[in-house]
């Protein structure tokens, strides 16, 4: 055989094998309801039902939607994986803690909590989790009053907890990356917090506060209940506070600064459990934000 024929017959060969193909983003894909929380106040059921025909088949949640909306999210076959506990169920401020809840009632227009407002003990909310089939409850925010005492505090509740058969997580701001007077909070919790605490991940605050995300991942490798995930706008400002962030800065997942073919191999190196979307502000219906995300979701490849 001619050397001109084996090198026409090796080319040949080569291409009629199949290309390789970038593996798309398959994990199931989530919501924290705080996305909709305007479109909830209005009609509950539609919005339950809109998530699940986007493709949403899990969420996160609040005691006070489990209590007022359990026939619209079953019936909706939405799965409740994570519940924020109010902070005074750890720390055990609740005048401090309804306060607070008013202050941010009024900021987004929604209902205050009444001053009646109930303040159940870990261990009820532990027992409405099981009834819905929860897997751990965690921590949105901690006030500037809570944080010095709030590690300690933590470790207890995953304790207890942990005899209920359940986790403890804690979800991140910008504040715990503020390292100008020593070790920052998330420094502290990685040192101090009981070994079974896991983190949920927010890839907006951790890169506002100054952070890459993907780096984070990679040290709380094992750790890390969940991803809330949303893009970050390039204009948007870096800061340690929460406070004075344009509502532009919050972007769909791909439409910012973000690198998801990174975040979300890091995400997976890590053994994340869950992917939630969160957009903090959207520019119109919530609803079509989070559509926007979850196209871009299940098309993204790694």
């Amino acid at each position: 055989m001619s050397l001109a024929h084996l090198t026409r017959r090796l080319f040949l060969a080569s291409t009629a094998l199949p290309l390789a193909r970038a593996a798309i983003f398959a994990k199931p894909i989530g919501i924290n309801l705080y996305t909709v929380r305007t479109a909830l106040a209005k009609d509950p059921e539609a919005t339950y039902k809109g998530l699940a025909d986007l493709g949403i088949t899990q969420i996160e949640v609040r005691a006070v939607q489990l209590r007022d909306h359990a026939k619209f999210i079953r019936a909706a076959k939405l799965q409740p994986v994570h519940m924020f506990l109010d902070n005074a169920v750890i720390t055990g401020d609740w005048e401090a803690a309804l306060a607070q809840q008013r202050a941010m009632a009024r900021r987004m227009n929604l209902p205050e909590p009444p001053a009646d407002a109930p303040r159940p003990t870990l261990a009820e909310m532990a027992s409405l989790a099981k009834d819905f089939g929860i897997q751990r409850l965690g921590l949105s925010y901690l006030s500037p009053a809570e944080r010095p005492t709030a590690i300690g505090k933590i470790n207890a509740a995953v304790e207890t907890l942990d005899k209920l058969g359940l986790g403890f997580y804690y979800h991140n701001h910008a504040f715990e990356f503020d390292a100008s007077q020593g070790s920052s909070f998330f420094d502290r919790l990685f040192a101090e917090a009981h070994p079974k605490l896991k983190i949920e991940l927010d890839v907006f605050w951790a890169t506002i506060g100054g952070q890459d995300a993907a780096t984070l991942l990679a040290k709380w490798k094992g750790r890390v209940a969940s991803l809330h995930v949303k893009d970050v706008d390039p204009a948007a400002p870096r800061q340690t506070s929460e406070g004075n962030m344009p509502p532009t800065a919050f972007k769909e997942v791909g439409a910012g600064i973000l690198d998801w073919r990174r975040l979300l191999r890091a995400a997976e190196a890590a053994g994340t459990g869950y992917y939630l979307i969160e957009q903090d502000q959207t520019p119109g219906d919530p609803l079509v934000s989070v559509k926007q995300s979850v196209d871009f979701l299940k098309r993204v490849q790694l």
